[in-house]
């Protein structure tokens, strides 16, 4: 192909060209030689030449021919796509999108739009740890199909006393068969699996046919394309521009530390605005999007959906390839960029309130137990080394067994992935599952669960983005003085003596007829609950005391007010005193200064006290 010549040539060429330079073939094979080998830089420097992009310098002092960079942005030619695959971020035989301008191998096409074909390195230096997850599967899985495969005979009723035959091999190699199982959804851990019942034969319409067909069309588009066109699919409902802007700002102020520099800061700080419009010209077909470009992009909240944030990342990773080379150590950090924004949008998917509560800039002590638009399911989760611990069951991966992403009350939160034979349901009876245990850690959890119980009966919107901090504390103590009137403390108590069985089962009935509803109620103001104990109203006091108080309250203030204004002029005429000068002798007001340490109010007092002054005056030394 005419095109086939690594774009990083051109930065490298660039160094050497600037300003309608013009050097000689061998210098410019040379400087690509640290990214290329010396075949593919001659090649390179050979088909810049027959496109146009390098010129033969026409100086006639020069002896040797030289080449340059084609100054007139008209000649250079124009591409109608992009010339680089926007996966491999190399040039070849390229297939255009049917949406946009982008092209693209059929061979590096993804399966899945959110799934890079790379592989990124692990997080293990990163200051920051994320989660369990489910493992992704490997992208480039063979499936090893055998020919003659043996047909698999139908599965029987429970009832039928046929016996059924496995049937012979045909090929020496074993045959991995589909699970004629029945594929179960997912469920809540406190519900059951229904009864299964044998699915009846159906003939496949023609919107089952033309499943395939939006399949095959599915990879005509891009990644950009097939990402926004899940936009609105995979987006969070009832989560708006504004506050989507405010949790990219979070993502992008922990994410965007990776890259340093990004390719319109380059061109910037190293080249002209001639030879900018130059490279543009050459290498990229759409307009360059840059750190600050994405950063005012959020500050303006110009994102509707978390795909559109994604998108633009690509195509900032796709520019940074094009220029830098995609073995360059400026592309790396862009795989780590978008490792993380990716692990943060799932994190968002997965709830948009537990990702808010958890960043928010004034967190709570009891976050975790505000509620959720989306509610979550609690459970008792075990892991090693831990008894069952109240959680939240974030998410839900279907299996063989189920998985389970849940969150731990108390402590720091953590996360864990569990098997469903990990997870135990609770009720709403939260008395029939614990027991106060000698450790602060449990009793600090089990705080926390019963405060997100009762919190949970109140409006999810009460706690959301538009709702007032202020408001949502006052439920949070509400919620926790109800809580330790019901019997849950901080501190663990000691351990006393088992109680008989007679004696526990009366204990139980009192609790069970005193214990408050985690469902919370109307709170009456105190006044109102005063009269209500009293049983009528609250008597007054008598005229004559309180008219009497009332005099001497009066009284007082107008004392306080009398004696500020005296203490003020007071102090005004001390100010004014500091001000004035003083005759040495009489102590009157001096009308004139003999030196620097004396002053008189009259000749008279000066003469009188000559004798004392005279050793100390500094007037004739």
């Amino acid at each position: 192909m005419a095109n086939d010549f690594p774009p990083c040539a051109i930065r490298l060429w660039m160094h050497k060209l600037q300003k309608g330079a013009a050097q000689a073939v061998g210098r410019l094979e040379n400087c690509l030689l640290p990214s290329m080998s010396k075949e593919t830089a001659r090649l390179s420097v050979k088909i810049a030449t027959e496109r146009g992009i390098l010129v033969t310098n026409k100086d006639a002092k020069v002896r040797r021919p030289t080449l340059k960079f084609c100054q007139k942005l008209s000649s250079l030619p124009k591409y109608s796509s992009d010339p680089y695959c926007y996966e491999c971020h190399l040039p070849g035989d390229l297939r255009k999108c049917v949406s946009c301008e982008r092209c693209f191998h059929e061979e590096c096409q993804r399966k899945d739009p959110e799934k890079p074909t790379y592989l990124v390195p692990s997080d293990k230096d990163q200051p920051y740890q994320f989660p369990l997850s489910v493992p992704d599967q490997d992208q480039n899985e063979s499936v090893e199909v055998v020919a003659m495969s043996p047909t698999p005979q139908p599965l029987l009723d429970h009832n039928s006393n046929i016996e059924q035959e496995s049937p012979a091999p045909q090929t020496p190699h074993f045959v991995k068969h589909e699970s004629y199982e029945w594929d179960d959804d997912v469920f809540y851990v406190s519900e059951k699996k229904g009864v299964r019942q044998r699915s009846q034969a159906t003939v496949k319409n023609e919107e089952a046919l033309g499943s395939d067909t939006d399949a095959s069309s599915e990879l005509e588009l891009c990644t950009r394309c097939r990402l926004l066109k899940l936009a609105t699919i995979r987006n969070p409902p009832q989560l708006d521009k504004k506050e989507l802007a405010c949790l990219l700002s979070k993502v992008w102020g922990d994410s965007h530390s990776w890259m340093s520099t990004d390719v319109a800061t380059y061109m910037a700080d190293n080249w002209k605005n001639r030879d900018i419009a130059l490279v543009k010209r050459i290498l990229f077909k759409s307009d360059i999007l840059g750190l600050e470009d994405i950063k005012r992009n959020i500050e303006a909240e110009k994102y509707t959906y978390l795909m559109e944030f994604h998108a633009d990342l690509l195509d900032l990773q796709h520019n940074m390839a094009v220029f830098f080379g995609h073995q360059a150590e400026e592309y790396e950090p862009t795989k780590r960029l978008i490792r993380d924004v990716s692990h943060y949008i799932q994190e968002i998917r997965k709830c948009v309130d537990c990702f808010r509560y958890s960043n928010e800039e004034n967190l709570s002590k009891m976050w975790f137990a505000k509620p959720c638009t989306q509610r979550h399911e609690l459970v008792l989760a075990k892991t090693a080394g831990y008894p069952h611990w109240p959680a939240k069951v974030i998410s839900v991966y279907s299996g063989n067994p189920n998985k389970y992403d849940v969150r731990f009350f108390g402590g720091d939160h953590s996360r864990a992935l569990l098997a469903e034979r990990d997870i135990i349901p609770i009720d709403m009876d939260t008395d029939l599952h614990f027991k106060a245990k000698n450790t602060h850690g449990f009793n600090d959890a089990l705080l926390e669960l019963h405060c997100h119980m009762m919190l949970s009966g109140y409006s999810a919107t009460l706690f959301g983005f538009y709702a007032d901090p202020a408001e949502a504390e006052e439920l949070i103590k509400l919620a926790l003085s109800r809580c330790t009137k019901s019997g849950v403390s901080h501190t663990p108590g000691k351990r006393g003596r088992p109680a008989t069985p007679a004696a526990a089962k009366k204990r139980k009935l009192l609790n069970s007829s005193s214990c408050p509803s985690p469902v919370p109620t109307r709170v009456m103001p105190r006044r109102s609950v005063l009269l209500r104990e009293s049983g009528g109203t609250v008597n007054q006091p008598e005229n004559g005391i309180y008219q009497n108080l009332t005099e001497q309250i009066l009284k007082a203030h107008d004392d306080l007010q009398r004696y500020q204004s005296e203490l003020t002029a007071m102090q005004q005429e001390l100010n004014v005193a500091k001000l004035k000068r003083w005759c040495h002798h009489c102590l009157q007001e001096a009308a004139f200064d003999c030196c620097f340490a004396a002053s008189y109010c009259s000749a008279d007092c000066q003469r009188r006290d000559k004798r004392r002054h005279q050793g100390a005056c500094k007037v004739n030394q």
